[in-house]
């Protein structure tokens, strides 16, 4: 019979991968036990919960342009209007055309990692949930970790392939076969998660913030309800963020992106090297073409003054043209590591409470929050004639202070039902059902309940 690759991983494979993985990393400063090999002996151990929690963390840092190793930022930022490939053909081009194939190997591995980390952190939840040896604060506080992740991962497979099986369990056979859900369901299922982490992480801001907290499931659960529409309870939840001393805008944005920024809320932590996204954004030199390119639509966007046009891009001339690329991550080496993956930053939070309070109506707010971030990039206080002109504002500033950054621009058309409009303005070959990608081949092959997305062939 065949088993889904997502789905199926033995319990004792899981465990040695995950302490092989572990042994090298300092996510967590334990001597990993030579006779864990089995989950039912990884997960008798304090050490083996951390072990086990590492290992995931460093999963979701192991491929080069993985959905969560910067293929967020690489290719849906080429799939957008943020950037565009200087290599012809490929995959790239795929994505820049909006024309991928259900075969498509960066697809598929989006979908095979992010499944591989979900089923990985219920191996987690399980052993946690029954757990009687943990004391109840490391018992919580693995549960919390484990369920955040679950929920982070389902959130972004949902937004990039629209309805997807909500796994909840480490039972491979019945996840082998399970159909998709739908959107709605998901994001509702993702959200308890969210709620629950929340009643279980610690409130504590320690060191550099790779490992999820309390703050950090708040703040995805903020951003699920924006998605949602929930207004009030966006504000509610990032209102408490943003009364945390602990978190502080970077006054210098050359600082925003380094490993201690007072304005990280979660990082993904790596101590083998810098960041996939600079590795592919940054050129080798001053006299090469960067691989990817901003968009001049983009670049004309920005206010002369902006600061973070000037902190977050570069460009290289050749032959008379300037080819201009992003650079919120500064080092392309792998070594010394100064950079991790960011996830949240405080940034994020205010432009989610800005948009909220465009929800209930608070104008005179929104105001306010969006100067807290045109104040630090250099520009005057923003006016507004009416709320459509404060919309627009509300749309710039997010461009501006996001570009190439988790995805959010794609993620942000698809969500304001904007995404024919632009890219069908920018995109002679755009099409409606591109917004979704397609479920990579050879998953519906090993599982026949999964249907494909419109517009795409098996």
């Amino acid at each position: 019979m065949k088993i889904n690759i997502l789905h199926i991983c033995i319990a004792s494979c899981i465990a040695v991968n995950i302490l092989l993985l572990s042994a090298c990393n300092k996510l967590v400063q334990v001597d990993t036990p030579d006779h864990l090999v089995d989950s039912e002996v990884l997960f008798q151990s304090k050490k083996g919960y951390e072990s086990a929690m590492a290992g995931i963390f460093i999963q979701m840092r192991a491929l080069n342009l993985s959905m969560t190793n910067g293929g967020m930022e690489v290719y849906m930022g080429v799939a957008a209007d943020e950037i565009y490939p200087t290599l012809v053909g490929g995959v790239e081009e795929e994505f820049f055309k909006n024309q991928l194939q259900s075969s498509n190997a960066v697809v598929s591995n989006f979908w095979i990692y992010a499944y591989r980390g979900i089923y990985r952190a219920n191996l987690v939840i399980e052993n946690a949930e029954r757990d009687q040896m943990l004391s109840l604060t490391d018992r919580q506080n693995f549960l919390g970790q484990a369920l955040f992740v679950r929920a982070f991962l389902h959130f972004h497979l949902c937004q990039l392939f629209g309805d997807v099986p909500y796994i909840s369990s480490s039972d491979y056979m019945a996840n082998a076969v399970k159909a998709r859900d739908s959107k709605s369901i998901v994001m509702e299922s993702l959200s308890k998660d969210l709620e629950r982490a929340a009643e279980l992480l610690p409130k504590e801001i320690k060191g550099e913030r790779v490992m999820p907290s309390y703050y950090a499931a708040i703040a995805l659960l903020a951003k699920v309800k924006l998605y949602q529409g929930q207004f009030e309870q966006v504000l509610d939840l990032t209102d408490e963020i943003l009364s945390n001393k602990n978190f502080t805008l970077e006054m210098d944005l050359n600082d925003v992106f380094k490993i201690k920024s007072a304005e990280v809320i979660f990082q993904i932590e790596s101590t083998v090297a810098n960041t996939a996204v600079a590795m592919n954004f940054l050129p080798f030199s001053p006299t090469s073409k960067p691989m990817y390119v901003l968009q001049h639509d983009l670049l004309q966007s920005f206010e002369v003054e902006d600061l973070r046009k000037k902190a977050w891009t570069e460009s290289n001339i050749l032959d008379g043209t300037a080819y201009y690329y992003p650079t919120k991550y500064k080092n392309k080496l792998m070594t010394p590591i100064e950079e991790y993956n960011v996830v949240f930053r405080l940034a994020e939070v205010y432009l989610m409470r800005a948009e909220a309070l465009f929800g209930v109506k608070d104008y005179d707010q929104v105001l306010s929050t969006l100067n807290s971030l045109r104040k630090r990039a250099g520009l005057k206080d923003k006016k507004y004639a009416d709320a459509a002109e404060l919309w627009e504002a509300i749309v710039t500033e997010r461009r501006h202070e996001l570009f190439v950054e988790g995805g959010n621009r794609w993620l942000d058309l698809i969500r304001w039902n904007t995404i024919d409009d632009v890219l069908g303005a920018s995109k002679p070959s755009w099409q409606s059902f591109a917004k979704y990608l397609p479920i990579p081949s050879n998953e519906i092959l090993l599982n026949t309940h999964l249907i494909q997305n419109p517009g795409y062939d098996n």
